[in-house]
């Protein structure tokens, strides 16, 4: 880092901060919306329910434009789980009759309500004040927002937006599992631990295999062997849990690579890239010039939600690419992609077509039994001869063409590793050249694969 980084990144932190902080009418009316909202709870809950508010609007982290906020009906302990979500999610249809509402689901349900321009989580959870008393996760929210306004000032909070700008813009941020980013409160707690936005920056640009306890919990050998991941951040509020247990590998090290590249060559552009998505024609192009072949599928999106939807389609994607691999086909790259509605998968191989001919290497001579299995295996090969000291077998390719291939794989996905799911949605694939898929719909996802590039 050159000597006067330190001043250039703190510059420009002054130039992003206001642009990203809620201005005093925007925050007025969040609150005020809020406060509404509680309002109408407050009605309808008995008093033994407290109804309070939580998230990055509680803890003044939230962003400029983001309309979002969580209330809490804070039950107590002695309600049976199952009746404590039965009746918060009652109460809460109660009190927002007639605006629009859907039900959402994480560990147990909750309410996901519309109103203006604004959506909050309505969440039924107990009130508790250690989390030795928690009945499920989500009772720990309470206890994150307390901790946050205790441990971070104005200034603080101030870094946590700049953060979670900054990661945002790499596509980092969010720990909804399409994503497998950095939340909203790993943020916090990164600043929490090291002070001030440029103090994470500078130490970031050191990681490896991080391990951080904010309250010294765990020592790093114990954090290290409790939770196998990249990274790891002890919460202070429950020892037991890793909240970066959703940061992939990839998140981790794109957010390595780009504060040193801040701290090199601070700039707004760190915050504020553009994206861009390119033309068809553009991707067409693009396609041709790489000189290799790309095919694709597509079928209907299962009805799952999104934190379900994404790594089942990851699994689907990695598990068809390596069919194709098995198949003979060199698998150069692969990408998926959803809207909600339908999944595609994009291939990137080395060839549309394979030899008629496959060659199968059987076991050395030196092992009796295993040739004579091998004998009996290939018994209708084309031809059988010993290369060395191996069995080797010529047979009649089944499948050639990488469609075929790939169409095959799809329709036999069993014992794959293809999830459930998956399978049954599959049924109604479509395996097709990837010029098939050059439309403003599919423009984004296959600008991403085609044209990402760093610096």
């Amino acid at each position: 880092m050159k000597p006067d980084s330190g001043a250039k990144a703190r510059a420009v932190f002054a130039k992003v901060l206001p642009k990203i902080t809620p201005s005093r009418r925007e925050a007025a009316e969040c609150f005020a919306t809020a406060a509404a909202m509680a309002k109408k709870l407050e009605r309808v809950v008995p008093p033994a329910v407290e109804v309070r508010l939580a998230g990055s609007l509680a803890k003044g982290t939230n962003l400029a434009g983001n309309n979002e906020f969580d209330i809490f009906m804070l039950f107590p302990r002695h309600y049976p789980h199952h009746e404590m979500t039965m009746m918060g999610m009652s109460y809460a249809r109660r009190a927002f009759a007639g605006m629009r509402c859907e039900a959402r689901y994480a560990e147990h349900p909750y309410l996901q309500v519309f109103y203006r321009d604004y959506h909050a989580d309505i969440v039924p959870a107990y009130k508790i004040s250690d989390i030795s008393e928690r009945g499920s996760s989500v009772d720990r929210s309470q206890l994150h927002t307390a901790y946050i306004n205790a441990k971070l000032g104005a200034a603080a909070k101030g870094d946590v937006r700049l953060l979670k700008r900054f990661m945002k813009n790499f596509g980092i941020y969010g720990a909804e599992l399409r994503v497998e980013g950095f939340s909203g409160y790993l943020c916090e707690l990164l600043i929490v631990q090291y002070g001030s936005l440029l103090g994470l920056m500078k130490a970031a640009s050191a990681w490896h295999a991080p391990a951080i306890d904010t309250e010294g919990h765990l020592s790093e050998d114990a954090a290290r062997r409790k939770f196998p991941a990249p990274l790891i951040v002890v919460d202070p509020a429950d020892p037991n849990r890793n909240v970066a247990a959703v940061v992939a590998h990839t998140s981790l090290s794109r957010f390595i690579f780009e504060c040193r590249r801040f701290l090199a060559k601070p700039s707004e552009e760190f915050f504020f890239a553009k994206k861009i998505v390119r033309s068809p024609g553009e991707i067409a192009k693009a396609m041709k010039e790489r000189g290799t072949k790309c095919l694709a599928v597509r079928f209907p999106a299962p009805k799952v939600v999104p934190d379900v939807l994404w790594p089942q389609l990851r699994k689907t994607a990695q598990a068809l690419s390596r069919k194709l691999g098995e198949q003979g086909f060199s698998v150069f790259g692969c990408y998926h992609w959803s809207d909600g509605q339908e999944c595609a998968i994009l291939f990137e191989i080395d060839r549309w077509e394979l030899p008629a001919v496959a060659k199968a290497v059987g076991p050395s001579i030196r092992f009796a039994r295993d040739c004579e299995s091998f004998v009996k295996k290939h018994k209708s090969a084309l031809n059988m001869h010993i290369e060395h000291d191996r069995m080797v077998a010529v047979e009649k390719r089944e499948v050639r063409g990488a469609l075929m291939a790939l169409a095959h794989a799809c329709r036999h996905p069993h014992g794959a590793g293809i999830p459930e799911n998956m399978e049954k949605a599959m049924a109604r694939c479509e395996a097709l050249g990837a010029e098939k898929l050059l439309s403003k719909k599919y423009a984004e996802f296959l600008s991403d694969y085609f044209f990402a590039k760093i610096a």
